[in-house]
């Protein structure tokens, strides 16, 4: 049975660790949580609501889930920091899910270190998209516990939610598949070449090599991340308030034709774009997967920066960059992108455009001329995350750059330029 001195101490190690060290507001949280724990007053969420988050006393938790979004929050922080800081803990502070007092945990034995943990491809696989929509019934239904949405006027989402606005077309990046002929030459067994991620990237193989189109063949078959479901669950309680409307489709499907009368939300790897690749110029934007990078371009001198994924273990503890990608396509459409080359990336670049703390950071980055007008930019954040735990995000670059005209074309790509992807 640990002593409140013993307690104490466990808390000032975590609250010193990196994890908390830099994040005044969780910091002070977890404080205001043991302390009130200690006195014997087991936290609520209304009193957390009024006491610490200073909401007015007319404060209903079941309209404002700020409380459940911060708690949520902090349960990963924690979990990080017992993922990362060793194994020489007796004991484990814990937030026990339902309710909102410390607690401590004995530890019999140390805890597995992340290196040893190893996930099956199947596991991190969701094999179709009927099976991730059926994913995403499932999620959305305790979205309201993770995630607030952002009012309407927020500059991420305002051409989105402004009565009169065109619909949303939500997509989804599905991954590209072959078939691949047997001796009788018809097709067998689905096959994912990792080169080859639109059917551009297949025509260009076998104009490269007759004999490919000998051995391979497009299938109709794709597969979605589980950062799909995920994404979607952060993404969809903002999406659901519009009153223009919102409808959900696989990248595959995606025609420039959908930017005529509607925005979109892309929600994805870099290697599902698909056709949406031809406009990432908009974003000053452009990427490789020889090696894995990414790079924001500016037209300021020596202000263009590349970023370089190293550590993509797909399931495992890994560290992405989430890239949100706003702008305006043509026929006066708004694009949305929400990126990353992991689910890591991409699951974080859905929380940062929806989860309150984030999205205030966003807007004072944007800066004073977020208020009026289109708010265009490109913003990349590190993460780390363990599947679909993101335990630690930083904006490391963001930057504006202009819409063009409304009902115009974007500008074609720089033909000096390489093509994105390649």
């Amino acid at each position: 049975m640990l002593d409140e001195s013993a307690k104490t101490r466990i808390l000032e190690e975590i609250l010193e660790s990196p994890e908390f060290r830099d994040t005044k507001r969780y910091k002070e949280l977890l404080q205001y949580l043991f302390q009130e724990t200690l006195a014997g007053r087991p936290p609520k969420e209304i009193t957390i609501g009024t006491d610490f988050f200073r909401k007015e006393s007319g404060f209903d938790p079941k309209e404002d889930p700020t409380v459940r979004v911060y708690l949520n929050t902090l349960r990963k922080k924690l979990d990080h920091y017992y993922l990362t800081s060793g194994s020489g803990h007796t004991h484990r502070l814990v937030i026990p899910k339902g309710h909102y007092q410390v607690d401590f945990q004995e530890l019999a034995i140390p805890p597995t270190p992340v290196a040893s943990r190893k996930v099956p491809l199947w596991a991190a696989l969701v094999p179709t998209a009927l099976l991730a929509i059926a994913l995403l019934t499932m999620i959305v239904g305790r979205t309201s516990e993770q995630t607030a949405p952002p009012p309407a006027e927020s500059p991420i989402w305002r051409e989105f939610m402004t009565p009169g606005g065109r619909p949303t077309i939500v997509l989804l990046g599905d991954f590209f598949f072959l078939f691949e002929r047997g001796p009788d030459g018809k097709a067998r067994n689905f096959v994912r070449n990792i080169d080859i991620n639109s059917l551009d990237d297949f025509k260009a193989a076998v104009k490269n090599d007759p004999l490919f189109a000998e051995r391979y063949v497009k299938s109709d078959f794709t597969f979605l991340r589980p950062s799909a479901s995920w994404g979607l669950a952060h993404v969809l309680p903002t999406l659901e308030k519009s009153p223009n409307g919102f409808s959900l489709k696989l990248a595959t499907q995606f025609t420039v034709d959908d930017l005529k009368t509607s925005n979109i939300v892309y929600l994805g790897s870099f290697k599902t774009l698909h056709n949406l690749v031809k406009f990432l110029h908009v974003f000053d934007l452009e990427y490789t997967l020889a090696p894995l990078s990414f790079t924001v371009r500016s037209a300021a001198p020596d202000s263009s920066r590349t970023f370089a994924p190293k550590e993509i273990r797909g399931g495992n503890y890994e560290r992405d960059y989430a890239v949100v990608a706003k702008g305006g396509g043509p026929e006066g459409s708004t694009l949305l992108l929400l990126l990353g080359f992991s689910d890591t990336g991409v699951i974080e670049a859905a929380r940062a455009v929806t989860e309150p703390d984030m999205v205030e950071t966003i807007v004072r980055e944007l800066g004073a001329g977020a208020g009026a007008g289109p708010a265009d930019f490109t913003m990349v954040v590190g993460t780390e995350g363990l599947n679909q735990s993101i335990f630690k995000a930083r904006i490391e670059h963001l930057v504006r750059h202009p819409r063009f005209p409304a009902g115009g074309t974007s500008p074609p790509t720089d033909a000096n330029s390489p093509p994105p992807g390649k």
